[in-house]
């Protein structure tokens, strides 16, 4: 023995940067260092941070179609409306209408360039397929996301009488690889002052909003946009050169200051947002208390083991 104690093997473990540089490492014990792994990939994982386009000259429509249906009475646009075919039930609308003139077309070039913007960021994606928005988790429970641009391989879909909520200010934008179907009494909330003028939808097939759905945010649609009867929107429906049709509807350009103070109003360039702590998703408030005391307490070993390994040295 020698009066000499030594350590038994220990496994080899691959330490994160910080904890490598300590030459005690070694003595924490294994399940602190597993604790700290997964609140590390959490942070690793954060949604890829999003920033609004300019939607120039389309930014004042509530809708902008080719083609323009509205099928029942009752619906009011608080806001501009772009046609070429109008509808037979004329719709009450607090904006200009516009047939077919300058204007209108400017703003379908608009559209087309803030729908470039949209495709060309990257984002995380929520599956390979089709996705129920209600049921996914990036971190902070079902339904609920943090700003950030998300997609998929498919349609996105909120399920019937279910709500997805967006948490803290920001641009969120929703890419659909497919349709984009909120069920009927599905809604679409907010919390922690979220502006409907930072919220993107961008699918690649049609949109239909079930019946008595609450919907907010801009609607860019190449292939139609359909609301079902009592559907109300806090946004856009913007399809320029395809159709919208409406059925007692609400539709609501939004008129709060966007993230940053950027405003999807008209302007010669897309909006860059900078990038601050509250454009990034971070980890919650829970989470950073966690991953602080397991900090400390990684400290709080060490420097014990440190301690004892001296004075039987």
């Amino acid at each position: 023995m020698n009066g000499q104690i030594t350590d038994a093997p220990q496994p080899h473990f691959t330490m994160s940067p910080f904890l490598a540089i300590n030459p005690m490492h070694r003595h924490i014990p294994r399940g602190l260092l597993a604790s700290l792994s997964v609140i590390l990939l959490l942070v690793s994982g954060a949604a890829q941070a999003a920033t609004a386009p300019n939607l120039g000259a389309a930014a004042s429509y509530g809708i902008l179609s080719s083609t323009y249906t509205n099928t029942a009475a009752g619906t009011t646009i608080t806001g501009d409306l772009g046609y070429t075919t109008g509808p037979t039930s004329v719709p009450t609308v607090s904006g200009t209408t516009h047939v077919a003139d300058i204007p209108y077309n400017t703003a379908g070039s608009a559209q087309g360039l803030a729908l470039a913007n949209l495709n060309g960021q990257a984002c995380t994606s929520l599956g390979a397929g089709a996705v129920a928005l209600n049921a996914i988790n990036v971190g902070s429970g079902p339904g609920v996301f943090p700003p950030g641009c998300y997609s998929s391989g498919g349609a996105m879909n909120i399920t019937t009488g279910t709500q997805v909520k967006l948490n803290g200010p920001g641009v969120y934008i929703f890419r659909p690889g497919g349709a984009l179907n909120p069920a009927a009494n599905a809604k679409i909330v907010t919390a922690g002052g979220v502006c409907e003028n930072d919220i993107f939808w961008a699918p690649t097939g049609a949109t239909t909003l079930g019946a008595n759905t609450t919907f907010l945010g801009s609607i860019i649609d190449d292939a139609g946009i359909t609301f079902g009867n009592n559907a109300t929107l806090v946004g856009r429906a913007l399809s320029f050169g395809e159709t919208v049709t409406t059925d007692k509807n609400i539709i609501t350009v939004p008129v709060c200051t966007g993230y940053a103070g950027a405003d999807p109003g008209p302007g010669p360039a897309p909006i860059t947002p900078p990038i601050t702590a509250e454009g990034i998703p971070t980890l919650s408030e829970w989470s950073m208390i966690m991953l602080a005391a397991l900090l400390a307490a990684a400290g709080f070993v060490t420097i014990r083991k440190q301690k004892n390994y001296k004075q039987i040295t």
